[in-house]
Formats: C-alpha cells, sequence, structure tokens
C-alpha cells in the first residue's frame, strides 16, 4: 500500500510538471508570421554595467496582422522601432519588465504592404537583457487574447503563489502561538522559509518602473538568493520534521545558515555587475543540490505528504536549470514549483500538528477521566475557573452494599450513578469523583437557587433507578479547598439528621 501510494505521488508530480510545461510551450507559440531576425532570440546576455542591445529584423505585412506579440522580454526599458520610427516604448531604465508579455500595434501608415518592413528593438539593462519566445504577428484582437492568456499564466500565477504564501505565513504565525517544542521550532522555520520565498517571487513580477536602479538591483539580488534562504529554512524544516533536529551538527548547521547571508552579501556589496552574476550561477547550483537533499530526507524518513510538492519542486528546478544553462526559449516554472511546493509543506505542516495537538488534547482530556465512571477526576479541578455553586455528594449506604456484594456489584452502581447524574448535567457544569463513592459537582450555568432543585430531582432519581440515595452539602465556588470545607460541614449535618431519623443504612 505505501509503495502504491508512493508511486502515484511520484507520477502525478512528473505528470503535473510536464502538463505544465507543455501548456506553458503551447500558448507561446507563435500564432501568427514570425519575424525573421539577424540576430538569434533566446540568448540571455549577461551586462557588466548598464548599457542596451539592439536586435533587428524583418517581416511581411499581409494588410490584417499589424500587432506584434513579444512573448517574454526582460529588460529594464524597452523601445521598438518600426522602419526607423519610434513605435512603442515600456519603462523608464529602472523597473522590471520581466515576465509580462507585450503587445505593440503599429500605425497601418508606417507600414509597407510592398516590401520587408524592419524593425528593431533596443532592450536597456542593469544586469542582462533578452528577447524570449518568437515575437509574431497577429490581428490586434488575436493580440490581446493571446497576451491575457500568457500574463494570466505567468504573471497573475505568481502574485496568486505570493498570496498563497503570504497566507500560510498568517496561519503560521497563528499557529506558532499555541505550539511548543519541536512544532515551534518547525512553525519558526516554516515562516521563515515563507518570507523568503515571497522575496524571490517578487522580481517575477511586472514592475514597469520601481522609482530607481538601485531598488531594481536589490530585488535582483533577493531573486537570486532568495531560494537559497528559503530552501535552507525549508531543509530545517524537514529535517525537524523527520528527526527533531537532533541528526544535523550545530557546526554544519551554522554552515549552511551562513552560506545565503555569504552570498547575498556578496551581490549586495559588490562594486561590480559580474559579482551578481557569479552570486546567481552559484545560487541556482546550490539550491538545485539542496533541492535534492531535501528530497533525500523525505524519502529515508518516508515523509509521504511531502512526496508531490518536493518532486514537483525538483523537476520545474531542473527545467529551469537546464533552460538558462543552455539559453533556451523555453518557459521557467521554477516559480511553479516554489509556491506549490510551500502551500503544500505548510498545509501539510498545519495539519500535521493540528493533529498532533488533538491528540495531545485527548491525552491530556484522558489524563483528566476518571477510567471507571467516565466523569472528571479531580486533576481538572485546577483547571476550573471560580465562580458558581459546588456541590459534594456522598452515596448512602454504599460501603455496606460493597462489603455485602462485593466490589463488581459496587462499581457497577457507581457508573450507573454516573450516568444518572451526567444525564441531568449541562456541558457547562463539572461533574467530579473525588474518590471512592465520593462526588462533586460545580455548577456554572445554574444560578444558586436552581441547584437545590438539580439536586433534590438527582435524589429521587437515584432513590427510584438505584435503591440508594445521597448525602449532600453545598457553597460558593472560590477555591476548592474552602468550598470542600463548608460543604462536607453540610453534608456531614445532614447526615446526622438522617441518623437520628433511624435511617441507619447511611451507617451501617
Amino acid at each position: 500500500m505505501f509503495k502504491t501510494k508512493s508511486l502515484l505521488l511520484i507520477l502525478l508530480a512528473g505528470l503535473l510538471s510536464g502538463v505544465l510545461y507543455f501548456v506553458l510551450g503551447l500558448i507561446n507559440e507563435p500564432a501568427g508570421p514570425i519575424i525573421q531576425w539577424d540576430a538569434q532570440l533566446g540568448k540571455y546576455i549577461e551586462l557588466t554595467k548598464p548599457s542596451k542591445v539592439a536586435l533587428n529584423g524583418t517581416f511581411e505585412y499581409d494588410g490584417i496582422n499589424n500587432c506584434i506579440v513579444f512573448q517574454k522580454v526582460l529588460a529594464t526599458k524597452f523601445e521598438v522601432y518600426v522602419n526607423g520610427v519610434l513605435t512603442a516604448s515600456f519603462g523608464d531604465g529602472s523597473g522590471n519588465l520581466w515576465p509580462r508579455a507585450l503587445g505593440v500595434r503599429i500605425p497601418g501608415v508606417l507600414l509597407h504592404a510592398d516590401k520587408a518592413n524592419k524593425i528593431t528593438v533596443v532592450l536597456h539593462g542593469l544586469v542582462g537583457v533578452g528577447l524570449y519566445g518568437k515575437p509574431y504577428l497577429a490581428s490586434y484582437e488575436d493580440a490581446i487574447q493571446r497576451i491575457s492568456l500568457i500574463n494570466v499564466f505567468r504573471d497573475k500565477i505568481t502574485l496568486v503563489g505570493i498570496g498563497a504564501t503570504g497566507l500560510i505565513i498568517y496561519l503560521l504565525l497563528i499557529a506558532y502561538q499555541s505550539a511548543n517544542g519541536q512544532e515551534k521550532k518547525a512553525y519558526h522555520y516554516l515562516i521563515a522559509a515563507s518570507a523568503f520565498m515571497i522575496l524571490s517571487l517578487v522580481q517575477f513580477t511586472y514592475r514597469e518602473s520601481s522609482g530607481a536602479p538601485e531598488l531594481y538591483l536589490l530585488f535582483e539580488e533577493f531573486s537570486t538568493t532568495g531560494p537559497v534562504f528559503a530552501l535552507t529554512f525549508l531543509f530545517f524544516t524537514v529535517l525537524t520534521i523527520s528527526t527533531g533536529d537532533v541528526s544535523l551538527n550545530k557546526k554544519f548547521k551554522h554552515i549552511l545558515e551562513a552560506i545565503p547571508i555569504v552570498l547575498i552579501s556578496i551581490a549586495i556589496f559588490s562594486t561590480s555587475v559580474k559579482y551578481v552574476h557569479i552570486v546567481s550561477t552559484v545560487s541556482e547550483l546550490y539550491s538545485l543540490s539542496l533541492m535534492f537533499v531535501i528530497l533525500y530526507f523525505i524519502f529515508k524518513h518516508r515523509i509521504i505528504e511531502f512526496y508531490f510538492p518536493v518532486i514537483f519542486l525538483c523537476l520545474t528546478g531542473i527545467q529551469t536549470f537546464y533552460a538558462l544553462v543552455s539559453n533556451q526559449t523555453n518557459e521557467l516554472t521554477i516559480h511553479y514549483g516554489r509556491f506549490v511546493f510551500l502551500v503544500f509543506t505548510g498545509t501539510t505542516i498545519i495539519r500535521r500538528f493540528r493533529e498532533l495537538s488533538i491528540s495531545h488534547e485527548k491525552l491530556k482530556r484522558e489524563n483528566l477521566i476518571d477510567p471507571l465512571t467516565g466523569v472528571y477526576n479531580r486533576k481538572v479541578i485546577d483547571l476550573i475557573p471560580k465562580g458558581g455553586t459546588f456541590v459534594l455528594l456522598d452515596l448512602d449506604g454504599f460501603k455496606a452494599l460493597n462489603d455485602r456484594y462485593g466490589h463488581i456489584y459496587g462499581d457497577s452502581v457507581l457508573k450507573k450513578f454516573a450516568e444518572i447524574v451526567k444525564s441531568q448535567v449541562r456541558s457547562q457544569d463539572y461533574f467530579i469523583r473525588l474518590g471512592g463513592d465520593e462526588f462533586c459537582l460545580i455548577f456554572k450555568s445554574v444560578k444558586e437557587d436552581d441547584v437545590l432543585k438539580i439536586v433534590n430531582r438527582l435524589y429521587n432519581d437515584c432513590r427510584n433507578l438505584l435503591g440508594i440515595g445521597f448525602s449532600y452539602g453545598y457553597a460558593p465556588f472560590d477555591t476548592f479547598d474552602k468550598a470542600y470545607e463548608e460543604a462536607d460541614k453540610k453534608m456531614y449535618e445532614q447526615k446526622m439528621r438522617k441518623y437520628a431519623q433511624n435511617d441507619k443504612r447511611i451507617f451501617s
């Protein structure tokens, strides 16, 4: 059964990543005449200083398709010239046009129907630039539909991921407040991972202008190193769940914590952009390695609920790493893997520790329940707030009955007595066995004037159903000792009155 479920989860992760890759490729497939470029597209061009790159191409105008669809642009500013005329401009050089699809509608007066039209795109960048996919011509209506579809799958889904991650953080903070020990440590790690996951996803959202190149670079650096922080804390989360965080040497753990700090420090405080590229490459390799380490641990400790999200994350990571290294034009899928992993992991941990909390609560309740009668034992008294009416109950003649018929019969009488009383007591009130045949009631939902009516009704039920009654005393419930002393005194006086009336069964 375990192997079958594991295999199904592995296949599901592989199937979903394959379907995702196919769908993203399908929506990016040109749906019209492709522009012919002088240079090969799809390559990421690293920049060592703020600069621009121009790409030239030609296309034929058929009289219908006058809108150009750019599937993905990586630049801080993007300009489009058609037949030498500036037709469109996006960004101001300080923002991030990645990963939004862009459309440019060309005025008909600029287009030639009888000869090739020339197009030049200028990509401005601070760290790097790239024109991905195969830009093509389409009608205005078709271009709007396709651009909207691409942006839903690429841009909007990232915003959904950020929102879902934020919700996970909120739920984890709530759970963190009531957690303790190992649970609190796991929540702590996952909250940190979630925060860095959001930072790393921000760069995947469309920001035409950020206001300053320095802020853009800061986002770029967090986008590069954020996944390393996130995966490091996710690794600690998995360790905490599987081994209680005791299998990792403290010195080695400190090294793991220091690696992302060193990487981001190099990126932030470096004086040359080339170090950002070096940090980016190292971070990608390290993140991929860390993903496989996490995968190893979940398989080793058979954390089956993590199989799907971790495998899905690894597959999207491999695809993204290959696309970046080989300069492919394919869509990157790692941001899907990141937030799917985090959402699944977060909800799983919350559910896992909620089950543990329920289990702990159950054990706690069982520790407060008398095993014979099923009512509370005296341990619960310390947990009951002040207020209400305390009633002390003691069965009449129980000792004699127990001696005559045996303990088994006596136990059955106690059980029946408890059932009779429980049927008359509300959930807000407490029915407690103090020991032997001595019980008490602490009324929270009943006015003091009505307490005696309930007790007398219980007395009559016990006489009719069990053949024996009980003596009782009552007092305001302030502290247990004080209430018990006063109620015990009244109960003793009641027993004396019964004895004086020759009801000798009480003492026989």
